[in-house]
């Protein structure tokens, strides 16, 4: 018989990248594609930022349920912009000034980009499946 653990909160998962499998755990979400859809807001719109620790963004598009103040979400710069598309950095809300307006906290945080933010609630530990 395998050995049984009690894990709360997810289930432990091997870390290729520090070849360590204690103490990692996985969570999982079920729902609906348009439930996962909702985890994700495109479109935002800023002033050019540089430095803030504060960044308000407008023009996302509209979500009326799910995201709340206190929430860790992701933000990703536009394609070509500078920090480079690929960098999600982690922010909080602040305020969800609007159905498509946030104010996110997060460390000094610059970018040239005016428009084309993504921001998103995907964490990486979290293993997502969707259900018809």
């Amino acid at each position: 018989m395998a050995n049984l653990t009690n894990i709360i909160g997810g289930q432990p998962y091997y870390d290729a990248t520090t070849g360590n499998s204690k103490n990692n755990l996985l969570d999982f979400w079920k729902g609906t594609q348009a439930q996962y859809d909702l985890l994700n807001r495109t479109g935002g719109a800023t002033a050019a930022p540089t430095g803030v620790t504060t960044l308000t963004l407008t023009g996302l598009n509209a979500v009326s349920v799910g995201w709340t103040n206190g929430d860790t979400v992701y933000v990703t710069a536009p394609s070509g912009s500078i920090p480079s598309p690929s960098v999600r950095t982690v922010a909080t809300i602040s305020n969800v000034a609007s159905t498509t307006s946030l104010v996110l906290t997060l460390a000094a945080y610059t970018s040239d980009a005016v428009s084309g933010y993504t921001v998103d609630k995907y964490d990486a530990e979290t293993l997502y499946l969707i259900t018809a």
